[in-house]
């Protein structure tokens, strides 16, 4: 795993969330009031883009069949989803946004 820039602060403002793409790995950044956090993007249940569906404070939720899953520690939340999506550590410098992945 490297860091990488993959956005900016601008880029993603408080209560959203954007897919970013590392070495073709779809990754979601999420931007919660508690931080910045990412996850894989694919539902680990219908492979579906999480950035599709609602982030509700540290919870998404697919838009496939409604599977939710906790942002900060990609644990599945709610049924259909059991299996966790993969984490990635998230640090800002400055303004720019970094990934390790």
């Amino acid at each position: 795993m490297s860091w990488t820039k993959v956005a900016s602060l601008a880029d993603i403002p408080q209560g959203t969330m954007k897919q970013v793409t590392i070495d073709d790995l779809d990754i979601a950044l999420y931007h919660t009031a508690e931080g910045l956090f990412a996850t894989s993007d694919v539902c680990t249940h219908a492979s579906a883009f999480l950035t599709d569906g609602k982030l509700v404070g540290c919870i998404v939720e697919c838009p496939k069949h409604g599977g939710k899953f906790d942002v900060k520690t990609g644990a599945a939340k709610a049924f259909p989803c059991v299996i966790p999506v993969e984490t990635f550590a998230v640090e800002t410098r400055g303004e720019e946004i970094w990934l390790d992945a």
